[in-house]
């Protein structure tokens, strides 16, 4: 039996060809591509409503957000991929998203999360653009932070920890409150 390729197969194949650029300047080169791709019609506002998100774990498409997943990984990847100047931009526009939750937004809760996985997902392809680990590693990995199937894997990331801990931690918040 074969199995179809779900959405979130096609963009783990996707991600893991960005972290194929070797050197600062390839990097750099990439990280503005992924920015330019968020800014562009094909994932603008209304473009991204259409966009497909079958497998692709329910805590970072909920809320009507499905679309807007994708705008925020590849800021927040394109951002890290530009050093620490695009680091400092992707952590301040985080600060947007968080401050929003804590307001009660529910899409700003989904926007956090797809922040973390985007922060981890950037981690993997820096590590595989410095060949510190193999493709498919890469490819294990993102799917470990993206895909719903991704319980079978294990991992020590604090990235991954905190995106499956959001909704815990802000449950516990109002609990206490």
């Amino acid at each position: 039996m074969v199995s179809e390729r779900t959405a979130c197969d096609r963009l783990v194949g996707r991600l893991v060809s960005c972290g194929e650029p070797e050197g600062v300047c390839s990097r750099l080169g990439m990280g503005m591509f992924l920015l330019r791709r968020v800014y562009e019609e094909h994932l603008s506002e209304e473009a991204t409503r259409q966009l497909p998100v079958d497998g692709i774990k329910d805590g970072l498409v909920a809320h009507g957000q499905a679309g807007q997943f994708y705008r925020h990984l590849y800021f927040h990847i394109g951002c890290r991929f530009l050093g620490w100047p695009g680091m400092l931009v992707s952590w301040l526009m985080h600060q947007v998203d968080v401050r929003q939750a804590a307001a009660g937004r529910l899409e700003s809760v989904v926007e956090v999360k797809d922040n973390v996985a985007a922060f981890a997902c950037a981690e993997v392809l820096l590590d595989r653009s410095r060949r510190r680990i193999s493709r498919r590693e890469a490819t294990e990995r993102l799917r470990e932070i993206l895909a719903h199937s991704a319980a079978s894997h294990v991992s020590g990331s604090n990235n991954l920890q905190a995106l499956n801990n959001v909704p815990d931690a802000r449950r516990k918040a109002e609990d206490s409150a």
